[in-house]
């Protein structure tokens, strides 16, 4: 013994502490390399994945072995002495390692003059590693009382590395988990958002935004199919100039990375595009960009590719199986949102036809009111984005502003006709229309909601209005815009008994009989987009 076995022993101890699978090798090496006279000791740990034996944590190698050994890996199945060590998982003394067997040539060679005693690491049956110690062949072979102490040393070193391992597994798996419990999070607040919009260009903005949060690259562009072909729908780019390839409405055909994975139905990858040869054009002005890695993942609904969702990034290989895990349940999200916003649109289409030939056969009773509805259904919309009132809102004033005017259907024609003022008798008959025309669509269940706007369209700010005469806020918003529209259409328009007033004259109307009979705040949002729309002089 080199150094009294006590001291060893006790240093030993210290390898328990240890948290880093490389400082329990290395230690156990140098404590094996002073425990017995040797002219070094070797530590390989079992790659599970590769069944090989590398790399190796030595001490006292000669310094021109030191790399060879660290670098160099041991097949089980090419080298005898670790298939027999492996197979009966117990420790193996070779007097003469320069003419044993059980060695292959190049290993003889290099330990030739040396014993060789090689030892398993066993945990729970299972070996995890090799040691090798050897010793000049000028020493007797290892005692066995030396062994018995190696094996106790190699046995307490193997426990702490598999305690190690074990709990690292563990930390991996539980940040594993935590980054999929995150992706199922974001997944579904993204699909949340996605799915709370009917939208189509928001149901792509809110997606790309999500990508961005989500994932880190330059570049997000959707891609639509248009008669077979896609098409350049919306692309985020930052970091990097804007290729002209990628302006809205531009075509792709051909063979460029993002029409192979339409065409296919499948995802398709280029983790280095300066690293091929030869690229698609649209792929190779990415590529001139500054865009390295590329993925082209499609928009697949019902089982067919609606579009292909694309992203790029200035670093190669960067989109990993986590990563394009993410963007693929995100796509397919986007697919399913986008066919059921085509799908309502198509359906809305079809409506909003519908309503529009019924309120046009009302407006076509008489030439002087033809388009009346349709124009003041255009109005109520733009006053109610003017004052930034949201989606709903605005759809409501749209079918109540197209529609204001339905109940007409049931007045006598002679009324509608008539090319002078009504009289005060003739007046009660047509102040019944907005209740007529909320009776005729209430049926209608998605126009439930519009009804109050149809309603009181002739209720007046101060409450003198009808048929309830409610005042102020009291009335519906949707009826105080609607009004505006529809009073002010009424004074730009030709009529038997007056004149067409100029917009200048309509607007000065509104502005005079703001808060009597109109909603001032909606007459200055008007009267403000109005003048936005007129060219200055």
């Amino acid at each position: 013994m080199s150094d009294p076995i006590d001291k060893i022993l006790s240093r030993s101890g210290r390898l328990a502490e240890m948290t880093d699978v490389d400082e329990v090798l290395k230690d156990l090496s140098r404590l094996l390399k002073k425990l017995v006279k040797s002219s070094w000791s070797a530590v390989y740990l079992l790659d599970r994945e590769q069944r090989d034996f590398a790399p190796a944590r030595s001490c006292g190698l000669p310094s021109h072995y030191q790399n060879l050994f660290r670098e160099m890996p041991l097949v089980t199945g090419k080298l005898p002495l670790l298939k027999n060590m492996m197979h009966k998982k117990q420790h193996l003394q070779i007097p003469d390692a320069g003419e044993s067997e059980l060695l292959t040539p190049r290993f003889r060679k290099l330990l030739r003059n040396l014993t060789l005693l090689a030892l398993p690491m066993v945990v729970r049956n299972q070996v995890m590693g090799a040691v090798f110690i050897a010793r000049s062949r000028d020493y007797p072979p290892f005692t066995s009382e030396e062994i018995d102490i190696i094996r106790g040393m190699v046995s307490q070193a193997a426990l702490v590395v598999s305690h190690i391992r074990l709990i690292d597994e563990s930390l991996d798996m539980a940040v594993e988990m935590a980054k999929r419990i995150d992706i199922i999070l974001t997944l579904d607040e993204i699909n949340k958002a996605i799915s709370s919009s009917l939208s189509h260009e928001k149901i792509i903005e809110t997606a790309i935004q999500s990508i961005m949060r989500f994932i880190q690259c330059e570049l997000v562009t959707v891609l639509g199919e248009e008669k077979g072909q896609l098409v350049v729908t919306a692309a985020h780019i930052t970091g990097i100039p804007v290729p002209a390839m990628l302006k809205s409405g531009s075509e792709l055909s051909g063979n460029c990375l993002s029409c192979v994975a339409f065409k296919k139905g499948e995802s398709r990858y280029l983790p280095f595009l300066s690293k091929r040869k030869r690229l698609h054009p649209f792929d190779k002005a990415l590529a001139d960009a500054g865009i390295e890695s590329l993925l082209a993942i499609p928009l697949v609904s019902r089982d067919m590719p609606k579009g292909v969702l694309m992203l790029g990034n200035i670093q190669g290989g960067r989109f990993v199986r986590e990563d394009a895990f993410a963007i693929e349940k995100i796509a397919s999200q986007m697919a399913v949102a986008l066919e059921n916003a085509r799908l309502y649109e198509d359906m809305r289409s079809l409506f909003i036809s519908t309503v529009t030939s019924l309120a046009n056969a009302i407006d076509a009773k008489s030439p002087w009111t033809k388009g009346h509805s349709e124009r003041v259904m255009r109005i109520s919309a733009d006053i109610a984005m003017a004052m930034g009132l949201d989606e709903a809102i605005t759809e409501r004033v749209r079918l109540g502003g197209l529609l204001h005017d339905i109940g007409k259907i049931g007045i006598i024609e002679a009324l509608l006709e008539k090319p002078t003022r009504l009289s005060e008798d003739e007046f009660p008959p047509m102040r019944l229309h907005p209740e007529k025309g909320v009776a005729i669509l209430a049926p209608i269940t998605q126009l439930r909601k519009v009804l109050p706007g149809i309603l009181h369209h002739h209720e007046r700010y101060d409450g003198t209005g009808y048929p309830k005469g409610l005042k102020g806020e009291a009335i519906p918003l949707e009826a105080r815009i609607i009004t505006v529209a529809d009073s002010f259409d009424a004074m730009v328009s030709e009529r038997p008994y007056k004149k067409g007033y100029t917009m200048a004259q309509a607007l000065s109307e509104l502005r005079k009989k703001a808060g009597s009979q109109f909603d001032a705040g909606i007459v200055e949002h008007f009267c403000r987009y109005i003048a936005g729309k007129t060219p200055s002089k």
